[in-house]
């Protein structure tokens, strides 16, 4: 007899139908995301962040269950395990978009910074003298300092 029939408790169920419902929510919260980023409207990604993170700590409960009592797979109908195959497939697929399109606006992100830092660089370069009295670009970046010399 195990340790939880001894002590009467009752042995946890999954819920199959949750993880599928919850996984189907992640994937449309995720593909909402990937619309998101391809329109570039990345300030509006934020709201969406409050539930991702409860149905991804949902799902890791229910992953953790599966873990800690391996035997309840077998309890889960054939018919929900292809259904929540499917429905994984089709948040595998999300996923994958949505991480490629991440990367794409985190690099489109960094180009834009750099220009920026660039035209500031060029529109704040010290000029120098040269030996020849001309005026030139310093050829590091400089501290502008000014002298006070009284005698």
């Amino acid at each position: 007899m195990s340790t939880m029939q001894q002590q009467g408790a009752t042995p946890p169920v999954i819920k199959i139908q949750d993880v599928i419902h919850l996984t189907a929510r992640l994937a449309q919260l995720l593909a909402e995301e990937v619309d998101l980023l391809g329109e570039m409207k990345v300030s509006r990604i934020e709201a969406l962040q409050k539930e991702k993170i409860f149905l991804t700590n949902a799902l890791d409960a229910q992953r953790k269950l599966l873990d800690k009592h391996p035997g309840l797979v077998d309890t889960i109908p054939s018919q929900d395990k292809h259904d929540l195959q499917q429905v994984v497939n089709v948040f595998n697929d999300i996923l994958a978009e949505n991480h490629r399109k991440l990367m794409l606006a985190r690099e489109i992100n960094a180009k834009i910074v750099k220009a920026v830092t660039d035209v500031v660089k060029e529109g704040t370069a010290s000029r120098v003298y040269t030996g020849k009295g001309t005026t030139g670009y310093a050829p590091y970046a400089t501290l502008s300092v000014t002298l006070n010399k009284q005698v």
